[in-house]
């Protein structure tokens, strides 16, 4: 009897057990599941927040690299002697997304490139029939991307097409080749776990970083009609949206596992493309798993404290939930850390996305003013009723305005070397009353146009500067002409110069408007202007004191600006005087 109790005893405890076990396994699994889900929607999220900010910093270097060449095309002086050679030498090193840079005649051959070795000289658009894209631009006189395609030389990439007119005469198109791998190449995405890939509106593949696809294939061709879920993700970026999404693949070792895809628009000119961010599911099982393993840790010393220490059971659970909740609290902290810093990041793309809609509305008004002149003074001299004094008068008008538009060209063009460091500097010994009185020449009319009074308090015994001589009359020029515009008429504004032992300090100083504190430290920012609006009283691209600010520096220089609304501002640059006056 004592025997067949105890058996059954047995059995009962072992189905007790088997209970126990089956419950934990189960609860187990479920909360696994719950886990994974959790970790996975926060990966995506990450990678969607990554990959929209990839996808508008790509957006952002395409359009502004295509501005670089409307800008060219738009030069008021016409087309230079070189054809653009020089220009296409500055744009090509400084862009580094161009395979090569062309100008096609009105004719349609080719007439000029950089680089020269990659140039196809002589070539005919319409005796190879390859001249549609040609006669779009010619129409419309608007930009053209054209669908990226393989070239001769082994180059997968876009085509640009930028229309060059001297008034309504089509004078031909400057011709460029991105590389869509020279695109991807400028962020680098090599040191993570992530695969990058790019498609065009219609699917086809543009780029892809694993290699699995051949560019220029259609990516439905690469899709089952059994994968849905993959089918859907495509169909969706085709579609122009954005978002997150998983389909399940073979691994290399047979397995099934999810890839975890993250998308979003590239929109550029007249081509809308999507941007593709995939990554294995086992990223997020890397993730869980570390916890894991923390987790089983922490179990195992609880067990060791439990066995050896069974009357501290209590405490050591309590350590045990502390020191889970803290790593907890600390993998939280670092995803919010993670998140803030992508959403900064993205919020200032947008920032800048506004800053450029705001310069091209300000470049488009500063083109549109003088142009407007020119147009209304050209229509007056056709009419027989024009004099030769008023002829005189509208003549001197067009060339002001034209002086006017090749300035703002050559503020681009500038601002362009500088950042690229291309701008080259012929240093010598300069006479600061030389440099001073040719820049004077320049603005006196506009001063007493304004009648605002320059002052210079300058010694006879000022020492010579070592600099660039056409550079620091330019820097003159910049900074007289600033002073000028935001000084009232009856203000002065006062030049000095003071020697500091190797150096000499330079100050032009105004009693106008002021600059206020929130303004005063983007001063010397490209493109900022304190009135940015298409309505400013204030004419000009915003450029003046950025060059200026180059050019001293390149100079081996420095300048700062102290001012307070109301009671006028004074820029101060320093350079150092000439080995010739220190010798003296």
């Amino acid at each position: 009897m004592w025997n067949k109790k105890n058996r059954w005893n047995l059995v009962i405890f072992a189905v007790i057990v088997l209970l126990l076990v089956g419950s934990i396994v189960f609860f187990w699994m479920k909360a696994n599941d719950e886990v994974r889900s959790i970790v996975e929607d926060q990966y995506q999220n990450q990678q969607l927040i990554l990959t929209q900010y990839i996808s508008s910093s790509i957006e952002e270097l395409l359009n502004e690299r295509v501005l670089l060449l409307e800008v060219m095309a738009k030069n008021q002086q016409g087309i230079p002697d070189d054809l653009f050679v020089s220009d296409f030498e500055t744009i090509y090193k400084s862009a580094e997304i161009y395979h090569v840079l062309e100008f096609i005649d009105a004719n349609g051959t080719v007439v000029s490139g950089y680089p020269s070795e990659s140039v196809p000289y002589g070539y005919n658009l319409y005796e190879n029939n390859n001249e549609w894209a040609f006669e779009n631009v010619k129409k419309t006189g608007e930009v053209y991307i054209s669908e990226p395609t393989m070239t001769m030389e082994g180059v997968f990439g876009s085509f640009v097409w930028v229309p060059v007119f001297e008034g309504e005469e089509f004078r031909g198109a400057i011709f460029g080749i991105v590389s869509d791998e020279n695109i991807i190449h400028q962020f680098n995405t090599s040191n993570t776990s992530n695969t990058v890939y790019l498609l065009n509106g219609k699917g086809e593949i543009l780029y892809d970083q694993s290699g699995s696809y051949e560019k220029g294939t259609s990516y439905f061709d690469h899709i089952s009609d059994y994968e849905v879920e993959r089918l859907s993700i495509v169909e969706a970026q085709v579609n122009g949206m954005e978002g997150n999404g998983k389909y399940p693949e073979m691994n290399s070792n047979g397995r099934m596992q999810d890839v975890l895809v993250s998308y979003s628009p590239v929109t550029w000119y007249n081509k809308n493309w999507s941007l593709g961010l995939s990554s294995s599911g086992s990223e997020v099982d890397k993730i869980i798993v570390s916890v894991y393993v923390k987790l089983f840790t922490v179990a195992g010393l609880s067990v060791l404290f439990i066995l050896f220490l069974s009357s501290q059971v209590y405490f050591i659970l309590l350590n045990w939930n502390k020191s889970l909740e803290k790593e907890v609290e600390k993998k939280t902290r670092e995803l919010q850390r993670s998140n803030k810093s992508l959403l900064s990041a993205n919020q200032k793309l947008k920032e800048v996305d506004r800053l450029k809609t705001e310069f091209l509305s300000m470049v488009s008004h500063e083109l549109k003013t003088p142009l407007t002149a020119m147009k209304t003074s050209s229509e007056f001299l056709l009419e027989e009723k024009c004099d030769s004094d008023t002829r005189k008068q509208l003549l001197a008008l067009i060339n002001r305005n034209v002086d006017r538009q090749a300035r703002m060209v050559d503020d681009l063009l500038d601002i362009s070397r500088i950042e690229s460091n291309r701008m080259k500097f012929d240093m010598e010994s300069v006479d600061l009353h030389e440099a001073l009185d040719y820049s004077l020449e320049n603005i006196r009319r506009f001063s007493e146009d304004k009648g605002v009074d320059i002052v210079l308090d300058m010694p006879e015994s000022i020492p010579r500067v070592f600099a660039d001589k056409d550079k620091l009359i330019q820097v003159f020029v910049n900074l007289l002409n600033n002073a000028v515009k935001f000084t009232p008429g009856g203000g002065k504004i006062t030049v000095s110069a003071q020697e500091t032992g190797s150096n000499v300090n330079v100050s032009v100083m105004d009693n106008g408007i002021g600059i206020d504190p929130e303004n005063l430290e983007h001063v010397f920012d490209k493109f900022y202007q304190i009135d940015s609006t298409s309505t400013r009283k204030v004419g000009g691209c915003g450029l003046g004191l950025s060059i200026s600010k180059g050019l001293v520096e390149g100079m081996d220089g420095s300048i700062k600006v102290e001012s307070e609304p109301g009671n006028g501002s004074k820029f101060v640059f320093t350079l150092k005087k000439s080995d010739e006056q220190s010798k003296k």
